[in-house]
């Protein structure tokens, strides 16, 4: 028994000094909206970039962002040409990317 504990004990020790995952969410697609929630875990600061994924040519200047949990929104209705964007995260050495497709158009329609 007093084995068992002491293996609990050091696998929790363990477990709480290990370097915790940032994350990244989007969550709102729409351009006029776009929205993400990220986190900062591995390092002082991380670093976000967006771009669009129809024209690689756009890619807005990446963001230094500081250690910790955030929200932003941006109005990308100029800056970009459709709902293909593409948000990364890099938090220390760990790079998190989301994705958010514009939906297809019905047969038949223009897109």
């Amino acid at each position: 028994m007093r084995v068992q504990l002491t293996a609990l004990l050091v696998g929790a020790a363990l477990s709480f000094s290990g370097a915790q995952a940032g994350s990244l969410d989007i969550t709102n697609c729409d351009l006029a909206e776009f929205s993400y929630n990220y986190t900062v875990a591995n390092a002082d600061f991380g670093i976000l970039q967006i771009g669009s994924m129809t024209d690689e040519a756009i890619n807005l200047a990446p963001s230094t962002v500081d250690n910790g949990t955030a929200t932003n929104e941006h109005d990308f209705t100029d800056e970009m040409p459709d709902g293909n964007v593409y948000v990364t995260l890099i938090d220390g050495d760990e790079i998190t990317t989301r994705l958010c497709s514009a939906e297809a158009a019905p047969d038949g329609e223009a897109q």
